[in-house]
C-alpha cells in the first residue's frame, strides 16, 4: 500500500484487506495509523482583503513556519492575480524557519471581485507547492 502524504497532515488512518489461507479468517483487515506533520505551518489558510474602495492599497501578512525537524526551504512566491503583489521576508532570529508572506492589493486594482492564488514554491520536501487562496472586492468608493 502506498499513501501520498503530500496533501495530508494530522492523524491519518488507512486500512488494507489481506486474503489469508486460514479458513477461520479468510480476510484480515490491517489498519495503519500515523500522524503526518505539515512541512510548512501557515498562520492563516487564506488571505481576505475584504471590501475596499479603488485607490486604496491594502496589505495582508501571514506567517509561514517550517518545523525545526524539517529541512524544507521556501524558494519563491507568486500571485496569479495581477492586482496582488507578493513577497517573502525572513523573520529575525528564526534561523530561516519563519518567513513572513506579504500580499499587497494594488491601489489601481480594477473595480469588482478579485480571486486568485498565491503559490509558494518549496525545495527539499515532499510538498513542492503550497497554494493560498486570496480574495476581495474593490468598490468604486464614495462619490
Amino acid at each position: 500500500m502506498k499513501v501520498d502524504t503530500a496533501s495530508l497532515s494530522g492523524i491519518v488512518e488507512k486500512s488494507v484487506f489481506v486474503t489469508t489461507n486460514d479458513p477461520q479468517n479468510e480476510i484480515v483487515k490491517l489498519t495503519i495509523k500515523a500522524e503526518i506533520e505539515p512541512e510548512v505551518i501557515l498562520s492563516d489558510a487564506a488571505i481576505f482583503f475584504g471590501d475596499s474602495p479603488r485607490g486604496k492599497e491594502l496589505r495582508r501578512e501571514l506567517l509561514m513556519t517550517v518545523p525545526r525537524a524539517k529541512s524544507i526551504k521556501i524558494h519563491s512566491v507568486r500571485s496569479t492575480d495581477p492586482a496582488v503583489s507578493v513577497r517573502i521576508e525572513g523573520v529575525d532570529g528564526s534561523d530561516g524557519k519563519n518567513m513572513r508572506l506579504i500580499a499587497v492589493r494594488k491601489a489601481n486594482a480594477p473595480i469588482g471581485p478579485h480571486f486568485g492564488k498565491i503559490i509558494v514554491r518549496t525545495l527539499g520536501g515532499r510538498v513542492r507547492e503550497i497554494v493560498i487562496y486570496e480574495s476581495g472586492n474593490v468598490t468604486a468608493g464614495e462619490k
